[in-house]
């Protein structure tokens, strides 16, 4: 007996040992980087954002959740948008808005990494310097599009404020009336304002820090965040942010790009496989999906070959294919089953029509599409031919139904829209739903927007509806959706499915998640890290 009984307590000996070098080896041995020595790993969130490598900082060719996910972390917001108080990330202490009329106060004690107090001169700096540059690949004019004399803008005037140069003056309705105080004489009044101007295509920034261009960082990008840039590796795909203030949060954020299995948590993409242990889908509408159209192309500005597009499509079968529900079924650009059900179109669902879609073709000379393959680009970051995607390939296939031929082209950073003169006729993307604005995306569809020929020039009775849309929305819905109605209408985007984003982490370092703003953006500062104890 005392020999079983010793042979037990060896083997239960052992059966502890192989536990404890097992657990021991599997946390030392799957969340190994480069650099652990220098950022341990109970200190430090490692966010992998995917196998599309993209520079966070860079406004036109990086995906929303990117560009937001990382401006909510490094450069703060005028305003809060979670509605949370906070000293480290948010600019503004109060604010008040009458009619037309708006007047911000912001907190004196704001400072940007580099150690200088955030002004109101920084603020109009930040929002007026791509318009001062006349730089036509950014998205100013429509996220700025409710502020007095955005249409004609004023010659900089230059003003010296603690010994630095501003220019000012650029735009009408921004007038900055001391240090800490701004007032904003709007077009509209819009009460989705300040949320619109705290998104990370504008973030506030340090003028000082920029090169002549005012566009390009001299060393790192500085912001006024919870987090500071301290190391950005391009070249082999990773970024370190440390924090910059006193929260009980990640002291270090791994920022990095790859398709492997690392990282604590990972974006994925759809139908993306994983070996985490923990998925988790946001519940909000990230970005829609579908077609563009160059209307400076005989064939992308024909409503016929437009149409025949949408009839041809059979949405529900398209975002079938994703294998986690991600993709959902859509034909307008406001999306169903959210606050914005209340602004789109009150009409059906578009089902397929191969007849309609046909009759539609009938109508468009053939020279222009029958027996050619249309190249269509993309602004849809993935590694991989799309050609190859579950979703692509079935669009294709329900175009080719009707002798639509498509052949899809990877996202290339150096063409992010049609370019003038362009002979393309097709772009493949989405718009976002950051903000709470239901016109917000309605915007890029007039002079002005980023995207510049995406819609005819002079079409009167869509800028007559949008401006009815943008004036009474708050009051009265009906005027969206009528401007809805007319975009679905004349197709001028093919809308085919919403996204929700999808990403997966490991429970053994996750303690929690927080509750998210949006699928749009990922505040990183609400991850909390489980501290790995052996017993």
């Amino acid at each position: 007996m005392r020999l079983k009984a010793n042979l037990f307590i060896i083997i239960v000996i052992y059966g502890l040992i192989f536990l404890i070098v097992s657990i021991y080896y599997k946390h030392n041995n799957t969340i190994k980087y480069l650099d652990s020595s220098t950022y341990k790993e109970t200190d430090t969130l490692t966010i992998n954002f995917g196998e599309s490598f993209q520079i966070p900082w860079n406004y036109v060719n990086t995906s929303t959740d990117i560009v937001e996910t990382f401006s909510s972390s490094v450069f703060g917001s005028l305003i809060d948008v979670n509605n949370q108080q906070s000293d480290s990330n948010s600019l503004v202490h109060d604010y008040n808005c009458k009619l037309k009329k708006c007047t911000i106060n912001l907190k004196n004690f704001i400072k940007f990494h580099n150690n200088r107090i955030v002004t109101a001169y920084d603020v109009e700096f930040s929002y007026i310097r791509f318009l001062v540059t006349k730089n036509e690949d950014n998205f100013a004019s429509s996220i700025l599009d409710d502020i007095e004399g955005i249409e004609n803008l004023q010659n900089p005037l230059y003003k010296t404020i603690n010994s630095l140069v501003y220019p000012t003056n650029v735009l009408k309705g921004f007038r900055v009336i001391n240090e800490f105080q701004i007032e904003l004489t709007l077009k509209r009044e819009n009460q989705f304002l300040l949320q619109k101007l705290s998104t990370g295509f504008l973030p506030i920034v340090p003028i000082e820090e920029l090169k002549e261009n005012l566009v390009d960082w001299i060393k790192l990008p500085v912001g006024f965040g919870r987090y500071k840039v301290i190391k950005a590796n391009l070249e082999n795909h990773y970024i370190i942010l440390k924090k910059n203030t006193k929260e009980n949060i990640p002291k270090y954020i791994r920022i990095i790009f790859s398709k492997d299995d690392i990282g604590d948590i990972k974006l994925l993409s759809h139908n993306d496989q994983t070996t985490f242990d923990g998925i988790t889908i946001l519940n909000n509408i990230y970005v829609n999906a579908g077609f563009l159209f160059n209307f400076k192309n005989e064939l992308g500005s024909n409503n016929n070959f437009r149409s025949a597009i949408s009839f041809a499509l059979d949405r529900e079968k398209i975002a079938e294919t994703a294998l986690h529900n991600d993709l959902i079924a859509e034909d307008q650009l406001l999306a169903r089953y959210t606050w914005q059900d209340r602004y789109r179109a009150r009409e059906n669902f578009t089902q397929k029509n191969i007849d309609l879609a046909k009759e539609n073709l009938k109508k468009i000379p053939e020279k222009l599409w029958k027996n050619k393959i249309i190249d269509v680009y993309t602004f849809w970051p993935t590694i991989g031919d799309l050609n190859n995607k579950d979703y692509i390939k079935e669009i294709k296939r329900q175009l080719a139904e009707i002798g639509i031929n498509l052949q899809f082209h990877n996202t290339d950073p150096n063409y992010t829209k049609f370019k003038k003169d362009d002979e393309n006729v097709l772009w493949f993307t989405g718009f976002d739903t950051q903000t709470d604005d239901p016109n917000a995306n309605f915007a890029y569809f007039k002079a002005g927007s980023f995207f510049n020929n995406i819609y005819p020039e002079n079409d009167k009775e869509f800028l007559q509806l949008y401006e009815l849309s943008v004036n009474n929305f708050l009051s009265n819905p009906e005027h969206t959706r009528n401007l809805s109605e007319y975009f679905k209408k004349k197709n001028y985007m093919v809308v085919i499915f919403n996204v929700k984003k999808r990403f997966a982490y490991r429970k053994d370092r996750i303690e929690f998640l927080e509750s998210e703003y949006s699928g749009v953006r990922l505040d990183l500062w609400k991850i909390k890290l489980l501290d790995f104890k052996l017993f």
